[in-house]
């Protein structure tokens, strides 16, 4: 008879992150989210949206929704900083409709590595946009739902 070992998995010990800045407080995503952060642009106006969907933007010959996720988590809208940029998100549905959103954010992102040691979970009411509230390292940040993002975002943009 021979023995079965166990197969090793290989879980990441790290993972590369970023801090992306908003206006109230600090939104946590895995580098692999974020595609490009470029300049602030003006969007095109989407007629019956609410207020968190700021319009449409093109990029790289693409229409994307512009959101604000302070907004959508409650806070008003505030003028946008002069260090303010606008990510370009990817839904993590790359074959569905909504492949790519945009966030305006208040300053450029910042890399940091996550590990289990770091990370500690915050217990917080969660609003609309929001997967869970954490505590990286003593920095409060909150964690994205990325695909609740792509669903709000498809009932309001207009799709080539």
């Amino acid at each position: 008879m021979s023995e079965v070992e166990a197969l090793s998995v290989d879980v990441p010990q790290e993972v590369s992150s970023l801090l992306l800045p908003l206006q109230q407080g600090q939104m946590l995503v895995p580098v692999e989210s974020l595609s490009e952060v470029i300049a602030i642009q003006t969007p095109v106006a989407v007629y019956d949206a609410p207020e968190w969907y700021l319009g449409d933007l093109i990029w790289r010959e693409q229409r994307l929704p512009l959101l604000s996720f302070d907004v959508m988590r409650g806070e008003s809208l505030s003028s946008t900083s002069e260090n303010g940029r606008i990510a370009v998100l990817s839904s993590g549905n790359p074959d569905g409709d909504l492949p790519y959103f945009a966030l305006i954010l208040q300053g450029t992102p910042r890399l940091v590595r996550v590990t289990p040691e770091e990370l500690a979970l915050r217990e917080h009411t969660l609003n609309p946009g929001e997967l869970m509230h954490v505590a990286l390292s003593g920095e409060e940040a909150v964690i994205p739902d990325l695909q609740g993002l792509e669903r709000a975002c498809l009932k309001y943009c207009e799709m080539d």
